[in-house]
């Protein structure tokens, strides 16, 4: 949470075995969206590129000012996918990954930031942390996603699911934040999905 640093390091969840609920995927008061999930066209960072379909972008120089959005509010659940398309190396660290309550939409691109963390966590409604730089390899699919709970959860090319952070306030919209920083240089979004049935970690 934006009171208190990050965790930091990433860990396996241990929960043993157990039925869980169905969990009822969507926002807060709503359904699963059913628009696609797309960047948002207009709130990024200098140096990004955007295809005209909106889902895939490459940062064009350096290592930094590359912060993107996505289009609409995600979903309770909704799995936010990206591809790796482009590692650059020379550069150290790599993609930052999480969420925003803040309509990127109102968000002036000339404000924003050269970096997520720690610039744009040090400010309210934003939330986000570091993909470990041994996951970041080109043609690696990352999946990440906020619980019910506040909990951020991400995934590398459908492995067991593994905490990212907590804190996250969901009692408001909340838009994916994906900040193309050093080592990965490009990356797609990917059809997003919800979890259903035995396929979603369990939610204590």
């Amino acid at each position: 949470s934006l009171g208190g640093p990050f965790p930091s390091t990433s860990h396996r969840c241990h929960h043993k075995p157990k039925r869980c609920l169905p969990i009822q995927c969507g926002s807060v008061g709503g359904p699963f969206p059913v628009s696609p999930l797309l960047f948002h066209p207009n709130t990024k960072g200098s140096q990004i590129v955007m295809d005209l379909a909106q889902k895939t972008v490459k940062r064009q120089a350096s290592f930094c000012n590359a912060i993107t959005f996505s289009n609409r509010p995600i979903a309770l659940y909704e799995q936010v996918r990206l591809k790796i398309t482009k590692k650059q190396c020379c550069w150290s660290g790599a993609l930052r990954l999480g969420f925003t309550s803040k309509d990127p939409s109102r968000i002036n691109p000339d404000n924003l930031p050269k970096y997520a963390c720690p610039d744009l966590v040090s400010q309210s409604g934003f939330w986000a942390k570091a993909l470990p730089e041994e996951f970041a390899n080109e043609g690696n699919v990352i999946a990440f996603w906020v619980d019910k709970k506040g909990r951020v959860f991400y995934r590398i090319n459908e492995s067991s699911p593994m905490l990212f952070f907590s804190g996250v306030r969901i009692a408001e919209p909340l838009w994916a934040l994906i900040d193309v920083y050093g080592l990965t240089r490009g990356v797609q979004l990917l059809v997003s999905k919800s979890f259903s049935g035995s396929d979603h970690p369990c939610v204590q």
